[in-house]
């Protein structure tokens, strides 16, 4: 089986088209030593549920050590050694965690594919893959990118899904792998987006009532890529990024979410061991007995980051830019979440600076990385030639 994949390695959320097909997942793992017990034997209950129950066994050169693990969803249902990625550190280059991310989230959506074109289980599988991924602008190089690539591109990883109590394994090749800077991505899918994308700018400019997507070309951009662990500045001219100009900073939900653990946790007595996936579905759940200590402490935990991120945008604009920008373009997880805390600053930064501030409505913005590696690998990267 071919398949052509893009691949948004989140430190919250990994977003991945697999074909025509996106799937998302909870960026955490933990490793096993002993094979869980099986509870359900159906088949088809057992491929329904495959992503949100993936129990894998992954041998690959690219990690650091191979094994038995719960991905995604099934690992996050506990708090106890469950691995994700620091956001502090960085170095998603290195990390074992986007390697397994992709690894089990691949396997397991081809599997899904094969059972429901096929109606059986597979015992085994062969994949030969293109991929189009990225890394953040505060860690880019052109030596770690080839060094992630490298990563997928060397041999054959073997990923032995468990689908019940039964084996399926898929070996997974990757005969091309392409990594850019996140942000960079995100202009192709503006410029291949519904004209809905453009509600939100519409509603502020009335001068741009008749503006299509197609009218951000050739323009000048300063992305501001709002995500869990970093913010991207990504400064664009025309489709273009000036790379001495893009740069990232450790900002995001995920900061302000261990700021919220932290002050909820001292609100508990101690009494609290969650990791920043399982803080995040306490405060989505009004049913939590924590909800609203959750909500209270995130508000005030997310105020104090947005206003780092306003810094950032000015500081980047006066010093990255030389005041060549025609649009502030936000976007990303985070620019939902600190919604009420960014626009009306940022409009008003862009009003005194002569420019527009293009915020991406909340349907279209934490896929815009997704989606523009989806458009990347249709238009450009492995774009079908007669």
């Amino acid at each position: 089986m071919k398949l052509i994949v893009g691949n948004d390695i989140g430190n919250s959320v990994t977003k991945m088209y697999v074909g025509e097909k996106l799937i998302k997942q909870p960026s955490v793992v933990k490793r096993l030593f002993v094979k869980p017990d099986v509870a359900e034997t159906d088949v088809k209950t057992n491929v329904a549920n495959l992503l949100d129950e993936m129990i894998v066994n992954v041998t690959s050169d690219a990690l650091k050590r191979n094994g038995l693990y719960f991905v995604g969803a099934r690992a996050n249902i506990t708090a106890d050694k469950v691995e994700n990625m620091n956001i502090k550190l960085g170095g998603k280059h290195k990390h074992d965690i986007p390697i397994l991310m992709t690894l089990s989230m691949i396997a397991a959506q081809s599997i899904k594919t094969n059972f429901g074109a096929n109606g059986k289980l597979p015992e085994e599988m062969s994949l030969t893959v293109g991929m189009t991924s990225a890394i953040p602008a505060s860690e880019y190089s052109q030596e770690k990118a080839r060094t992630l690539e490298g990563r997928f591109t060397s041999g054959t990883h073997v990923v032995i899904v468990h689908v019940g109590d039964q084996l399926v394994t898929v070996k997974i090749k990757f005969n091309q792998v392409k990594v850019t800077q996140e942000g960079v991505p995100a202009l192709y899918s503006l410029l291949e987006a519904p004209i809905q994308i453009l509600e939100l700018f519409k509603k502020t400019y009335k001068e741009v009532a008749s503006f299509t997507v197609k009218d951000f070309i050739g323009k000048n951009i300063l992305h501001v890529d709002i995500g869990d662990g970093t913010t991207e500045y990504i400064y664009m001219k025309a489709m273009n990024p000036i790379n001495d100009a893009c740069t990232g900073e450790r900002r995001g939900v995920g900061h302000a979410t261990e700021e919220a653990i932290k002050m909820l946790k001292e609100h508990l007595n101690g009494h609290l061991n969650v990791n920043r996936q399982q803080f995040m579905e306490i405060f989505k759940d009004p049913t939590h007995n924590l909800h609203a200590d959750a909500v209270r402490f995130m508000e005030e935990a997310r105020y104090n980051e947005a206003q780092k991120i306003v810094e950032d945008v000015k500081e980047k604009y006066m010093t990255q830019t030389a005041g060549n920008v025609d649009y502030i373009m936000v976007y990303g997880g985070g620019s939902i979440q600190f919604y009420d805390e960014l626009f009306e600053e940022l409009l008003e930064f862009a009003d005194e600076v002569r420019c527009k501030l293009l915020y991406i409505p909340a349907k279209f913005a934490v896929n815009m990385n997704a989606t523009g590696m989806k458009v990347l690998n249709e238009k450009v990267i492995f774009r079908k030639t007669s």
